[in-house]
């Protein structure tokens, strides 16, 4: 069958056919493996509303192991970096090895990413399937040799994971006699799902929390106005977005034309906002206080224009004295465009009624650090060059 569109999925939802949501590894990559992030954290509130969250135990050791990886490679980028400040400030004590034990906590990089996962999985109330006892080894291998979906034309081998993955979730779902919400952007979990009557594809984390959450009319109605031009939400939004904005971290990367160079950004400026049509903010979580106060987390995708500082010092290597000469420096402030999701808690009281106020709480962006190319760059400036008639 076709994969089933939003407006037949809302159906299913509101029927009570589809009650459980899995995700693939390739979200949390995309997330940047922040488990506290918006969409992630947001999952934890599904159970509040009688839907459960799975994972497959596969995508779950996958996901384990991205995140071993990443703390790895962090701690190794640690390790050098504290012994170059060591070294430039001649710091004796504490050591390198104190420094990094007050950082790790003692732990591995296993053991830390473990844990952080495992404090996860509880926050969420996930239960992590038990793939090999739910999909026969035949089932995967008939596949195979069939070239069904997951498998294609190209290497199969790549492809034996995410069978155990969905051939469990599709297992789950047939014994639970209710459909499942797969959450990926990978082509083969698509093919699996168009030809599957219980697994339902969604691309993004954050629509499909927003189908499920089925906001009433009175809120989508009012977010709409807010948000609209008559609004002030968005005025209030870009308020809050602008300090998210100066929180940013960027890393600049170029090429002297001479020598080298060292490149420094500074806060960044927000200088535009590309807002997206009302259809395309999906609402990732609501609660309801018993003083009559809705609490909405939103996750809105903008387009910001972001000008930044950047502070460039070249340098030559004088091979007779065996030193670094410098060659001075040049100031830029480029704008970026940046594609980011905004992660934006509201409260709103009185909610449909006369005295309806909007307050925005909390605005996020999905990420917090982002490189800058600046691609060749000239030591000399052009009116250098000008030495007049």
């Amino acid at each position: 069958m076709p994969i089933t569109d939003e407006a037949e999925l809302s159906k299913l939802l509101a029927d009570g056919h589809v009650n459980a949501l899995s995700v693939d590894t390739n979200i949390f990559d995309e997330k940047g493996l922040q488990l506290n992030s918006g969409a992630l954290q947001a999952v934890s509130g599904l159970a509040a509303l009688h839907f459960d969250f799975l994972l497959s135990n596969t995508v779950a050791r996958e996901i384990q192991r991205h995140l071993e990886r990443e703390t790895t490679e962090a701690f190794r980028a640690a390790r050098k970096a504290v012994g170059i400040a060591l070294g430039a400030f001649e710091t004796l004590v504490p050591t390198r090895e104190q420094v990094l034990d007050l950082i790790s906590g003692g732990q591995t990089a296993g053991e830390a990413s473990g844990k952080r996962f495992s404090n996860y999985l509880a926050a969420t109330n996930c239960k992590v399937l038990n793939d090999t006892e739910l999909v026969d080894t035949s089932t995967v291998f008939n596949a195979y040799f069939a070239g069904e979906p997951p498998f294609g034309a190209g290497p199969k081998k790549s492809e034996f994971p995410d069978a155990l993955a969905l051939f469990a979730l599709e297992r789950v779902a047939e014994q639970r006699g209710k459909g499942i919400i797969v959450v990926s952007k990978d082509g083969d979990w698509q093919a699996f799902c168009k030809k599957s009557n219980r697994l339902h594809l969604v691309s993004d984390i954050e629509r499909a929390l927003s189908l499920i959450n089925d906001p009433p009319v009175v809120l989508r109605a009012a977010l709409t106005h807010w948000l609209g031009d008559n609004g002030d939400g968005k005025a209030g939004i870009t308020r809050h977005l602008a300090r998210a904005v100066e929180n940013l971290e960027f890393s600049v990367d170029g090429n002297a034309s001479s020598g080298e160079m060292e490149a420094y950004a500074w806060a960044g400026e927000l200088r535009e906002t590309h807002w997206p049509e009302p259809d395309e903010i999906d609402i990732l979580e609501i609660e309801h206080s018993d003083e009559g106060i809705v609490s909405v987390a939103l996750s809105i995708p903008l387009s910001l224009l972001v000008k930044v500082p950047i502070e460039v010092e070249f340098s030559m290597w004088d091979s007779i004295d065996r030193e670094t000469v410098g060659m001075g420096g040049r100031f830029f402030e480029p704008e970026e465009v940046l594609e980011l999701r905004a992660t934006v808690t509201i409260t709103v009281q009185d909610l449909g009624g006369e005295d309806e106020t909007f307050d925005v709480v909390e605005c996020e962006l999905e990420r917090t650090y982002l490189e800058i190319d600046l691609g060749d760059v000239d030591v000399f400036e052009p009116e250098d060059y000008d030495r007049g008639d």
